[in-house]
C-alpha cells in the first residue's frame, strides 16, 4: 500500500502544522512551570516531565518523516528501519507518559493524594482521578473518541512496547510470488552459511532488498488474541500529536480548579 499524491500532500501540511503546535505547546509548558516554586513537585512534573516528553514526542515525529519518506518506493535498508522503529518507540512511550504527567501535575497541584489513597489512582483515564477534574476536561477525556483511542489503541501499544512484543515495521510487502521468491532465496542463504560462500550470500541479500514495497503499516504482534490489525504509520502519529495538541490546551485552560 501506498499513499496518493493528494494525501502525502495533506500530511506535509498536517506535519508542519503539529510541529508548531507542539514546540508551542512545549514553551507553554515551561512557562507554567516556571512560575511555581523551585521546590514543587508540580513544577517538576512540567518542566522534567511533560516538556521533555514532548520534546521527544516532536523529535521522533520529524525524524520518522525524514527516515521514511511519504513518496517512498524502494524497502527500507536495515539501518533506517531500525531507526524509524527506534523513534516510533520513543514516541508510542513518550506520548502515553505525556498524560501521566499532567495527572500527577493535577493531583499535586490540588493536593488530591491522599483523597486518592493510592498513586496506582492517579491516571487522566481512571475515574477515580477523573471525578476530580472540571467538567470540560473530563468530558473530553471520557468522550467516545478519546475512550477508544486510549483504550483500543495508546494503551495497548504502550503496553506491548514496555512488557511484551514492541511495536515494528515490516520491512517490506510482497506479493506471493515475491514471497515464495524471498524464501527460496532465504533458503539458498543458509546453504552460503554452511558452505562459506560469502560472496554469492551478499548477492542473495541484494536480491531479497529488491524484492516487494515498503510498508507504510506498523503493529505489535500477529499472534497475542484480538492482535491489532497494522496501522499506517504516518497518518496515526499525527493523529495522535493532534490528539496530545487538544488535551493539553483544554488542560492548561481549566486545570487551575477541580470539579
Amino acid at each position: 500500500m501506498s499513499y496518493s499524491p493528494a494525501n502525502i500532500e495533506k500530511m506535509h501540511v498536517s506535519l508542519r502544522a503539529v510541529l508548531q503546535d507542539l514546540q508551542t505547546l512545549i514553551l507553554n509548558t515551561v512557562i507554567e512551570g516556571q512560575a511555581l516554586e523551585p521546590a514543587s513537585p508540580v513544577r517538576e512534573h512540567l518542566l522534567h516531565g511533560a516538556a521533555r516528553r514532548l520534546q521527544t514526542v516532536k523529535r521522533a515525529l520529524e525524524r520518522v518523516f525524514e527516515l521514511f519518506p511519504l513518496d517512498s518506493a524502494r524497502p527500507l535498508a536495515t539501518d533506517a528501519l531500525s531507526d524509524v522503529q527506534t523513534n516510533l518507540h520513543a514516541f508510542v512511550m513518550n506520548l502515553y507518559g505525556l498524560y501521566d504527567n499532567w495527572a500527577w501535575a493535577f493531583v499535586l497541584r490540588h493536593d488530591l493524594l491522599s483523597r486518592l489513597g493510592d498513586r496506582r489512582r492517579v491516571g487522566l483515564f481512571l475515574q477515580s482521578t477523573q471525578k476530580f477534574l472540571p467538567a470540560e476536561l473530563r468530558e473530553h477525556l471520557t468522550s467516545e473518541a478519546m475512550t477508544r483511542w486510549h483504550g483500543e489503541y495508546a494503551k495497548s501499544f504502550r503496553d506491548a512496547l514496555a512488557h511484551r512484543i514492541p511495536p515494528y515495521v515490516p520491512p517490506s510487502e510482497f506479493t506471493e510470488q515475491e514471497s515464495h521468491k524471498f524464501q527460496e532465496l532465504e533458503h539458498e542463504k543458509l546453504q552460503c552459511i554452511r558452505q562459506m560462500r560469502w560472496d554469492r550470500m551478499q548477492e542473495i541479500s541484494e536480491e531479497q532488498a529488491a524484492l516487494g514495497r515498503p510498508c507504510f503499516g506498523f503493529m505489535h504482534s500477529f499472534q497475542e488474541d484480538e492482535a491489532p490489525r497494522p496501522i499506517l504509520l504516518h497518518p496515526q502519529l499525527l493523529t495522535d500529536s493532534i490528539t496530545a495538541v487538544e488535551c493539553a490546551k483544554l488542560f492548561f485552560a481549566h486545570w487551575h480548579r477541580t470539579a
